[in-house]
């Protein structure tokens, strides 16, 4: 097991503008993550020094944040709100705090549609809320791999590929849009033909939507993968070419369009939200 710190902080601002084109605003209830994925850029965006230095056991808690969070809804027009974009909103403490649940009820009633972003099965606790407005909401659940050992290896403190998988279903039945962030895809490791195919294929069966993306090397997840990789492992992922990954997209691509999935790739993402967005969100 562990050893866990968790510690209370306030913040002045909930919602602050995200780089993604996709959403407008970002909401991080929590800073660090106890999941510990060992490729998250996270930690190089982390304004808390022991969170992001500590990564996997140090979480810092925005206990304010539902109250910063009125201030600005008061204050800000309406828009998509990624939940959450440099942590995962469902944390193992999001269990005790609430603050997750809170923040996307307040959001929905008050007009800023939410798209929520998580490795966790912890969502489930929340579709009530999402079912009473669902046009409100997207679900999305992030699967690097359905192998159980890699998961252990690269993602240590994040609940198993099946379990998330188990919560994407329960939602899609309960009506909610939901999709698969099918990454970081990492060479050598996660790439091979038969994990892509069982995510894209789960995908078809399922309605959900598939996201994905490669690796990026930023210097946080650059120590902590040397750190358990084989002595340049490490160097042969970092400098991954174009022609693996084209080749990897046209394999992703070849798989979607032959299961029925709808997929397109992190970069176009802008492209699909912005063709949902038919009506203005205040019509919802």
């Amino acid at each position: 097991m562990r050893n866990v710190t968790v510690k209370e902080i306030r913040t002045s601002s909930a919602l602050t503008k995200s780089g993604l084109p996709e959403l407008k605003y970002a909401l991080n209830p929590y800073l660090g993550c106890l999941h510990g994925c060992v490729y998250c850029y996270a930690m190089d965006f982390t304004n808390d020094r022991e969170a992001a230095g500590n990564w996997g056991s140090v979480i810092a808690v925005k206990i304010n944040i539902l109250e910063a969070l009125k201030k600005d809804i008061s204050r800000l027009s309406r828009g998509v709100v990624g939940v959450s974009t440099v942590t995962d909103p469902y944390q193992p403490v999001e269990g005790k705090y609430r603050l997750t649940r809170n923040s996307i009820d307040m959001l929905s009633r008050n007009g800023f549609r939410v798209s929520i972003q998580t490795r966790s099965p912890l969502v489930t606790r929340d579709l009530d809320i999402m079912q009473k407005n669902p046009g409100m909401f997207d679900l999305g659940m992030t699967i690097a791999s359905p192998s159980e050992s890699l998961t252990d290896m690269i993602e240590p403190g994040a609940p198993s590929p099946a379990s998330r998988m188990g919560a994407l279903r329960k939602a899609s039945e309960m009506g909610i849009e939901t999709w698969i962030f099918l990454g970081p895809l990492i060479r050598g490791f996660n790439d091979t033909d038969e994990q892509v195919s069982e995510i894209i294929e789960f995908a078809a069966e399922n309605g959900s939507r598939v996201i994905y993306d490669k690796f990026s090397p930023y210097r946080g997840p650059a120590k902590l993968m040397e750190n358990i990789l084989p002595e340049g492992k490490y160097d042969y992922i970092r400098h991954a070419d174009r022609k693996w990954w084209e080749s990897m997209r046209s394999t992703i691509m070849k798989k979607c369009e032959k299961s029925g999935a709808k997929c397109n790739s992190q970069a176009e993402d802008w492209k699909y939200e912005k063709a949902k967005l038919v009506r203005p969100l205040t019509d919802f």
